[in-house]
């Protein structure tokens, strides 16, 4: 009997000196952020800078720019035409200049898109290849914004 009682005890021994080898390690509580008023810290020792504006209005290309932020600038047209965009907070001014002279226009992103309102239609700019303006001398661009398919395309060289 003593021999069971040891044997017992040599296996339960065992088994806990096992499960203390599989235990998983202690968690360490995260560390504690730093005051708003110390700059921030990157993994390579150097600071970090705090964005100092709202992301409205980034540069075109910018990390963060809508794709509707990247339609803003000139865009050449066909004979003359052209359309130019601007941002201003929200807001978009489209300057659109055909053989009746520039008009202009305010308009607003609407997901990728620029929405404006023109003799009472609601219109939408849209980024597109050449090909998808429908005219034909824009056939094989890249790079390419369209109000209307086949008479009012615009695309940068």
């Amino acid at each position: 009997m003593k021999k069971t009682i040891m044997l017992a005890s040599c296996v339960f021994a065992g088994i806990s000196l096992l499960g203390a080898c599989t235990s998983e390690a202690p968690k360490t509580p995260p560390s504690t952020p730093t005051p708003a008023t110390s700059p921030s810290v990157s993994p390579t020792g150097s600071p970090v800078a705090s964005p100092t504006g709202s992301p409205v209005g980034r540069p075109a290309g910018s990390p963060g720019a809508s794709k509707a932020d990247a339609m803003t600038g000139k865009w050449p047209g066909v004979e003359g035409t052209s359309l130019n965009i601007t941002k201003k907070g929200d807001k978009y001014t489209i300057e659109i200049a055909n053989l009746d002279g520039p008009k202009t226009f305010e308009g607003t992103a609407k997901g990728d898109n620029i929405e404006f309102s023109r003799g009472g239609k609601t219109e939408t700019i849209k980024t597109a290849t050449g090909d998808e303006t429908g005219m034909k001398n824009f056939a094989g661009k890249k790079e390419c914004l369209v109000v209307t398919k086949g008479s009012e395309g615009f695309c940068r060289k």
